[in-house]
């Protein structure tokens, strides 16, 4: 290496010779007309000299003062045509040193790529031999995306995630690293590096089974700033395993859907002449429309639907403008049982275009009366005058039929009954938070004999991102309070107070409620444990402040050093400068009067807090005597410390 620089040096040095003597040759051959050039621009700096002169004595100025001005004009001239030409020189030094720095920077940058490419090469050819092995192995595969660590004993169905199949192994490389989005970075020292063996994994399906939309098919794939959008995964190697399931090949076919159930269609009414486009149906069925984005903002050809956690989805767009009900779709509802004769219609749902839908209710509870009976398929007018639509049949706290009339034909309609949980019961919300249901809203109250039931309106704002199903009757708005108790596997507290959709909850199971009485209980544990902690820090600080105080009563100065030094009433200059000495190491190691009261005061106001958490938790606390021992203490050192 030191050959190498002493042999860069000499060719430098040759170099900036040859350079010189280019120069020196090319400055002799421009010396002639140079020294003509600065002779003429003597001689026409004189004339304007001269020029100038003759106007300056029109001014009848003194001649001295004329002198003094020409002569200080010179001096100044040539004083800055000196420095001027400082600069110029130091200038163009700093640019050649540039210019030889740059020189040096791009022979180092060479060498350093030529031995890291001589390093790295073998080690880049083992990376692409385990990607081959590892690609021989993983490509092909079906896998489910989790958001958590999948168990064993899940059944691949239960876990919320799409489906995708690995489709390459890569690993970055020096000049281009590569680097998981949104996951965890290496960092050699202070240096971010390539996140080791990436795995690439393809969307095929959401997690309802309707194929992703290719980002080649996509329009919009570039202006998606989440990542929600895309339909390429990149995960490490190392947290595969806790981000993904892979499939066996009984899994793999059980998961997918048919050929025809694999593309969202969405029946839509309206849009002639640019009017709104409203949806009215959704195929296949079974699927909740609260996890899907509709989008009819450029026309019905151009549909967008898009799963809210997993993207873009494939779909496709059908008029339903023949036909006012959709038959094939079941009317849901969402029910409360009151009483064995009084029932609760919450919510209903239903595919239907007509602009005007009127409901009716009969209970049958108790009656021999048949499902398809005159007075069960009488469809009078309301007293309004509005023909009926649709009437909900109950018999023994069960919805038994709903029947629908269109073009003066009654026909029935499948439907799908969902019981919800009673005030009080936990629920789960699509994002997986759990709950506490409130109150029910009083809907279509269904009774034998006329009842009036409390409303129970919402009383909270409703939560963002969630949508009723589908088309409701406009008196019943179907929200109900819901008081979310965890999110993300941590406890809320306070308890966010929100208003939800009915088709939006689902009753809590039990392993979900064992998990949550657990981590509850370890809440309570954590909170009261912290009000015991603050509690015996105030007594251990009361503690050590009486012990001090009764080891002597020293000034606040000495810290009771001079307690220490009178011990006695004969005691002698020994005990005096003993007294002096322990009374400065007082005052380095012990807190003053002021800084003690001041830590009593926070601790005791923190200690206020996790009382006052524990009594809103309903948990219990300390008790009423030793939270006023504790503050006598604190009042009593407080007025010791003030007063002596």
């Amino acid at each position: 290496d030191e050959d190498e620089e002493d042999e860069d040096e000499d060719e430098e040095e040759e170099i900036h010779a040859v350079r010189g003597a280019a120069a020196a040759s090319s400055a002799s051959a421009l010396a002639p007309p140079l020294q003509r050039s600065a002779e003429v621009g003597e001689i026409a700096a004189s004339r304007l000299s001269a020029a100038q002169a003759a106007i300056t004595e029109a001014l009848g100025l003194p001649q001295e003062l004329l002198e003094c001005l020409a002569r200080w004009e010179r001096e100044q001239a040539a004083a800055e045509g000196q420095w001027r030409l400082k600069q110029s020189r130091m200038y163009l030094e700093f640019e050649e040193r540039k210019r030889r720095l740059q020189e040096q920077q791009m022979g180092q940058r060479k060498k350093l790529r030529e031995s890291c490419d001589a390093a790295l090469r073998p080690l880049y050819a083992e990376g692409a031999a385990v990607c081959s092995e590892l690609e021989r192995l993983l490509v092909g595969r079906l896998c489910r995306l989790c958001e958590h660590a999948p168990a064993a004993a899940v059944p691949q169905q239960m876990l919320p995630g799409p489906l995708a199949r690995v489709s390459a192994v890569s690993f970055g490389q020096f000049e281009s690293p590569l680097r998981a989005p949104g996951g965890p970075s290496r960092v050699l020292g202070a240096v971010p590096v390539s996140a080791g063996i990436l795995v690439t994994l393809s969307k095929i399906c959401d997690r309802n089974g309707i194929a992703m939309l290719p980002a080649s098919d996509d329009p919009l794939a570039g202006f998606s700033r989440s990542g929600r959008g895309a339909t390429e995964v990149k995960l490490p190697l190392r947290l595969l395993g806790a981000r993904v399931k892979l499939l066996t090949e009984a899994e793999a076919q059980a998961a997918q859907r048919p050929a025809d159930q694999r593309t969202f269609v969405v029946r839509y009414a309206g849009g002639e002449h640019g009017g709104p486009v409203e949806p009215v149906q959704i195929l296949p069925e079974g699927i909740s429309l609260a996890e899907y984005d509709i989008s009819f903002a450029a026309g019905a050809a151009a549909l967008r639907v898009e799963h809210r956690t997993d993207g873009p989805v494939r779909c496709r767009a059908e008029p339903a403008a023949q036909k006012q009900v959709f038959a094939s779709s079941p009317v849901e509802l969402y029910t409360q049982e009151v009483d064995p004769e009084t029932h609760n219609i919450v919510q209903v749902y239903f595919s239907d275009l007509r602009d005007q839908v009127a409901v009716d209710v009969l209970n049958l509870t108790g009656t021999d009366t048949a499902l398809d009976g005159p007075e069960t398929c009488s469809f009078e007018s309301d007293a309004t005058g509005t023909a009926l639509n649709y009437k909900i049949v109950v018999r023994d706290a069960a919805v038994a039929a709903v029947l629908y009339q269109e073009d003066g034909r009654v026909r029935p309609s499948p439907f799908v009954e969902h019981r919800l949980p009673a005030a009080g019961s936990f629920v789960t919300l699509p994002d997986g938070a759990l709950g506490r249901l409130g109150q029910l809203p009083r809907g279509l109250v269904v009774a034998r004999e006329p009842r009036d039931l409390p409303e129970h309106p919402p009383q909270w704002a409703p939560a963002p991102g969630l949508r009723p199903k589908g088309k409701h009757p406009a008196e019943l708005p179907g929200l109900v309070d819901v008081s979310i108790v965890q999110r993300g596997g941590a406890v809320v507290w306070p308890h966010h107070e929100c208003s939800v959709p009915v088709c939006a909850i689902t009753a809590a199971d039990s392993a979900r409620l064992r998990q949550w009485h657990a981590q509850w209980d370890a809440h309570l544990r954590a909170r009261s444990a912290e009000a015991e902690g603050l509690a015996v820090q105030i007594e251990e600080l009361l503690a050590r402040s009486k012990a001090a105080g009764g080891s002597g009563r020293g000034s606040s100065s000495n810290g009771g050093g001079a307690a220490v030094g009178n011990g006695s009433s004969g005691g002698n200059g020994e005990g005096g400068e003993g007294g002096e000495g322990g009374g400065e190491n007082g005052a380095e190691t012990r807190p003053s009067a002021k800084e003690v009261v001041s830590e009593l005061t926070e601790t005791y106001g923190r200690l206020e807090e996790a009382q006052r958490e524990l009594l809103e938790l309903q948990a219990e606390g300390l008790s009423e005597e030793r939270l006023a021992s504790l503050q006598r203490g604190i009042q009593r050192y407080a007025a010791l410390a003030r007063f002596g």
